[in-house]
């Protein structure tokens, strides 16, 4: 239940289930019922979430292509006495979503600012991975453009951390050879439908997810979880490895053995083993 009073004239950020819409908060359903105005990315994405909890209110579309346009507008309603409410399609807005810009114009304001958090698709798929959690790097959508694109892998492939990533499942097997290819073959953590029915969590060495992903069609959103470097990884003499265990297993074996080891490609150390 919510008490009848209303709401200070401010910016509401409020935080959205990411796919169970039982997950929403009493708070976040007393502010979606108590702003007087609602700015999200999709009024028909909202509207659904809204008519589950029957709560009709006015909407309106704020995105990265007409904030400029409609910041100003906003600001101006606070002003003048109102509340309103700012949502993503799914999650916590400003995590990869349009919204930081409003919030640092309503702060340069003087504006009330407040913040109903709730569920974060990132944090989500973290906890989920199995990867560690202690010390995280959140990368939303790598860039489109190929030289920029591995400009921004390499600058991190050395964080001792673990990695976050947004991917589309149209782009993923690009974005995990990409990964691949930079990041060497880390244990990864591919997060998808998370808190639906068909929740999804594979979990592997990244040549190993890319062989499971040739049998399957994802859809949707991912969430990546990347494992930080190893350590081990520049210890280990990938060489003396190869001459004192190559009579022993099949090339393909050892490059398995070798590549689980160290991180490193299982498909270079498989060159490798072959032209020795």
């Amino acid at each position: 239940m919510t008490d009848n009073k209303g709401l200070e004239p401010g910016l509401y950020i409020i935080s959205l289930p990411i796919g169970n819409a039982k997950d929403i908060t009493i708070r976040a359903l007393e502010y979606l019922e108590k702003t007087d105005e609602i700015y999200c990315e999709d009024t028909r994405v909202t509207r659904k979430l809204l008519s589950i909890y029957e709560i009709k209110k006015k909407l309106n579309i704020y995105h990265d292509h007409n904030g400029e346009y409609v910041r100003p507008k906003i600001i101006k309603k606070i002003k003048g006495g109102k509340s309103i409410g700012i949502v993503s399609d799914a999650g916590t807005p400003l995590i990869s979503d349009p919204g930081y810009k409003l919030v640092l114009s309503a702060k340069k304001e003087g504006l009330h600012v407040t913040s109903c958090p709730g569920p974060s698709a990132p944090i989500t798929a973290l906890t989920l991975s199995g990867l560690p959690t202690d010390s995280f790097y959140y990368l939303g959508f790598l860039p489109l453009k190929k030289k920029t694109r591995d400009k921004s892998l390499n600058e991190i492939k050395n964080l001792k951390t673990s990695l976050l990533i947004f991917e589309t499942s149209k782009k993923i097997n690009k974005t995990l050879n990409d990964l691949l290819l930079i990041l060497g073959n880390r244990e990864i953590s591919i997060c998808r439908e998370m808190t639906k029915k068909f929740e999804e969590i594979i979990t592997g060495r990244i040549e190993d997810i890319l062989t499971i992903l040739e049998k399957k069609d994802l859809k949707g959103e991912i969430v990546i979880v990347v494992g930080a470097q190893e350590e081990q990884e520049n210890n280990i003499n990938i060489n003396e490895i190869i001459d004192n265990y190559k009579g022993e297993y099949s090339p393909s074996e050892l490059a398995k053995i070798i590549s689980n080891k160290t991180g490193l490609s299982k498909r270079v150390i498989y060159n490798k083993i072959v032209k020795k």
